[in-house]
């Protein structure tokens, strides 16, 4: 057992409301969005409701990262705060943004090892699932290295969706695709479906309705995974409220196709919906773990 105070920290493509962060003691630090010139913390002046409100009203949206001066006073003060001999915070996958090396940078040169800094490979409630795991063997006493080395073979790059946006319109605005492209997708009246897998997004296919495209996906894990349900259970990802009515037809779906697997409703995160879109909607698998 170490005899360190080990404290996890992320940021907030972890997708908790400031309630919930709270009610798992987390501690997080919120990435920036910014609607027509305007910057918001995520969880502090902004959520997924009012970004996809601003989105809906024809807001430009773009995302940055921390700056280095919020970076260190967001750990100087969680050293302060929590007394920590070790952080370890975990970073959105470094293939969808600079937040690893960043952190990687910063916290080498102010903190050396005090700070360890974990590339999730992740977004969302696979990120969670990394942390709740290091939180839970910290609670054990485990030390910071053999933390890190058993959330990386446990739960990193396991996870993988389907999700399709609510309009191309917002991959267009986010330089996601091209006008020619959208034009196009327009024209025949189709939409992309978008994975996430290994860390980082791409183009499943496309397709006409959504309900096709997660049954296809359904079917596709179960054929690359026959011990599906020993392994897995499915995640709901919706971008905000107004999606209830999709994530309720995927409910409906699971049931139908996947009447023994087990699955829970989460939310993406906000960096996720500024390039997405209001109204993006999926079906994920994520490996169980005993949390």
């Amino acid at each position: 057992m170490s005899n360190q105070k080990i404290v996890i920290s992320c940021d907030t493509t972890i997708a908790l409301t400031k309630k919930q962060i709270e009610e798992y003691g987390l501690h997080v630090i919120p990435l920036n969005a910014i609607a027509d010139g305007v910057e918001y913390h995520d969880t502090v002046d902004i959520d997924a409701e009012k970004l996809c409100e601003l989105m809906r009203n024809g807001a430009k949206v773009s995302t940055s990262t921390p700056t280095i001066v919020e970076i260190e006073q967001y750990f100087d003060n969680l050293f302060e705060q929590t007394k920590a001999d070790v952080i370890i915070h975990f970073t959105i996958s470094s293939k969808l943004s600079s937040m690893y090396s960043l952190f990687s940078v910063v916290c080498q040169e102010r903190y050396q090892e005090k700070v360890i800094v974990v590339d999730s490979l992740s977004i969302c409630c696979w990120i969670k699932n990394q942390v709740l795991l290091a939180k839970k063997l910290a609670d054990e006493g485990k030390d910071a290295n053999e933390i890190v080395n058993i959330v990386k073979e446990t739960l990193q790059c396991t996870e993988d969706c389907a999700f399709v946006p609510e309009s191309i319109e917002y991959l267009k605005r986010g330089g996601r695709i091209s006008a020619a492209a959208a034009a196009v997708v327009n024209l025949i009246g189709v939409v992309p479906v978008l994975t996430f897998n290994n860390g980082e997004v791409g183009k499943k296919g496309v397709t006409r309705t959504f309900q096709k495209a997660m049954i296809t996906a359904i079917k596709d894990w179960y054929k690359l995974y026959p011990n599906f349900d020993e392994i897995y259970d499915f995640v709901i990802l919706r971008s905000d409220s107004k999606c209830d009515e999709r994530a309720q037809k995927m409910a409906a779906i699971i049931e139908e196709f996947a009447p023994n697997a087990k699955y829970s409703i989460d939310c993406l995160s906000l960096n996720v919906t500024a390039h997405t879109g209001p109204g993006t909607a999926g079906i994920g698998i994520i490996k169980k773990v005993n949390l």
